[in-house]
């Protein structure tokens, strides 16, 4: 299968849902900012991803502008502030790595990941663009998020908005702005026991 979109020439091996080859994480966004309902959408999806004992684990810290979105922009690496503020939305994601009662959490950052996808895989049915970022200043995104470190794990950003071009882009950028392959299912699932 080959998507549509010019940038992305992914071929799936096996019989898969378009969805999942479609959706690629572009640096490049307009300014059109989102809807409320589209918002809520996308939280709707990963509030229903699967979750190790029900703990859902996850939580989104967004902002689409003003002093809170200055304030989420302020924890970006230098190479991500380049293209991240123009999306018009940023998330800060963070897992709970403890439960109540003082237990560890030890899928904490598993579930996370279910709910990021489940957030990812709507926002392309939904005609947006989602790009998650591990280059941020972690320690900074507690404060910048109010988030307390005794009980959440600090973990990425996502930029979220509509797509936009390469003119979109600063020109140094451009170059990195496609959809990656991926490694090849043999690489990554083996029967019975892993080899190398």
């Amino acid at each position: 299968m080959i998507a549509t979109d010019l940038k992305n020439s992914r071929h799936a091996a096996a019989s898969i849902e378009p969805m999942f080859v479609e959706r690629w994480s572009s640096r490049s966004f307009t300014d059109k900012p989102l809807t409320s309902d589209q918002i809520a959408s996308l939280f709707e999806a990963a509030h229903w991803a699967p979750s190790s004992g029900n703990r859902q684990p996850w939580l989104f810290v967004y902002a689409t502008d003003g002093p809170d979105r200055e304030r989420l922009n302020s924890v970006l690496n230098e190479g991500n502030s380049r293209w991240a503020p123009k999306a018009p939305m940023l998330m800060l994601v963070f897992a709970r790595k403890v439960t109540e009662d003082g237990k560890n959490i030890h899928t904490a950052h598993f579930d996370t990941g279910a709910a990021w996808m489940s957030l990812a895989l709507q926002a392309n049915r939904m005609g947006l663009n989602t790009r998650g970022m591990g280059g941020i200043d972690r320690d900074a995104a507690y404060d910048a998020a109010g988030v307390p470190r005794e009980t959440f794990e600090s973990i990425c950003a996502i930029a979220v908005g509509t797509r936009g071009t390469d003119s979109d882009l600063d020109p140094h950028i451009v170059k990195q702005n496609f959809a990656n392959d991926r490694k090849p299912a043999g690489e990554i699932a083996f029967k019975g026991r892993f080899s190398q």
